[in-house]
């Protein structure tokens, strides 16, 4: 392991080799081997993996999931019957990835019996970990879906999602988001869809357990990650504290002070985003509040100087 690493390995690099290494040696422990041997497979099989950092999820920005849908909307609106058909169809799946945090697999297994578009829900059974789920459908991914059924055609298959009569290939979805971002220059991979869903709803306000179980994870940890990403929320959430916080040092338990730059520059991209929680909606309520007795004040001081 020691040369691995000089050699410029990374560590998750030889974490994978360290696992298929053991794997191997496990077999071979399994057989009627030697003494001598079986003291060297169970001093391997002690090696632990190094310890690594968890890389961040990789989310899409709210602007380039525009320009995706745009793209996907142009092809909706193209006059051939085959390439409105492909667009109806990718954004059924799309809106269902990034409404409902779906995997890619979980899309392309889904039935129709899984769908109940008048409860907006969508059942999903056996997915990783042999977990079911159910999750709820957005209006618009309902939408999406009615208008997509209605072109679907009769197959001999329940599979909810086809193309050329058959379920989604495992490279489909990928390929499709290619094709869309030679377009509108914007390379996305299907399984951040999921992550974009999981940053939005935590972006929104959405408890923590409720994400971990729209998305089906089985360790709390998991769905942490996402909040580990920085985002207006946070930030806005960080800086009103703060203010709080210094108005009590400097003046007593009810004093108040003004947003300051960073607070307004979170709540201003928090706008932007339309991620707004309710803290922010209260900020946006006081200051609107303050600039309309500020007007009022003015009125009245050049009243007086008139």
């Amino acid at each position: 392991m020691d040369t691995r690493l000089a050699a410029g390995i990374s560590p998750v690099t030889l974490n994978g080799e360290l696992r298929a290494l053991q794997q191997f040696l496990r077999f071979l422990a399994g057989q009627d081997r030697p003494a001598r041997e079986r003291s060297v497979l169970a001093r391997m099989l002690r090696l632990e993996s190094l310890k690594t950092n968890r890389p961040l999820p990789q989310d899409v920005p709210l602007d380039q999931l525009r320009h995706l849908l745009q793209a996907i909307e142009a092809e909706i609106a193209c006059s051939h019957g085959r390439n409105r058909r492909m667009g109806l169809l990718d954004r059924a799946w799309v809106f269902i990835m990034i409404h409902s945090g779906l995997r890619v697999g979980e899309v392309r297994r889904l039935r129709l019996s899984d769908l109940d578009l008048e409860g907006k829900k969508v059942r999903i059974e056996q997915s990783k970990g042999l977990k079911d789920r159910i999750v709820c459908l957005s209006t618009p991914t309902v939408e999406a879906l009615h208008t997509y059924l209605q072109v679907r055609g009769p197959a001999a298959t329940e599979h909810a999602f086809l193309y050329r009569h058959q379920p989604l290939s495992a490279t489909y979805c990928s390929q499709r988001l290619k094709t869309y971002a030679r377009r509108c220059g914007v390379l996305v991979k299907p399984h951040q869809l999921r992550h974009s869903c999981a940053t939005l709803l935590l972006n929104a306000g959405a408890p923590i357990l409720t994400v971990q179980t729209i998305l089906g994870h089985k360790f709390i940890d998991t769905t942490l990650g996402y909040a580990r990403l920085y985002d207006g929320t946070v930030a806005a959430d960080y800086y009103r504290a703060m203010a709080e916080i210094e108005s009590r040092f400097e003046g007593g338990e009810n004093a108040t002070t003004p947003p300051d730059s960073g607070q307004l520059l979170a709540l201003v991209d928090a706008l932007h985003a339309g991620t707004l929680n309710n803290g922010q909606r209260d900020t946006v309520q006081a200051l609107r509040a303050g600039i309309l007795a500020l007007g009022g004040n003015s009125t009245r001081s050049r009243a007086q100087v008139v």
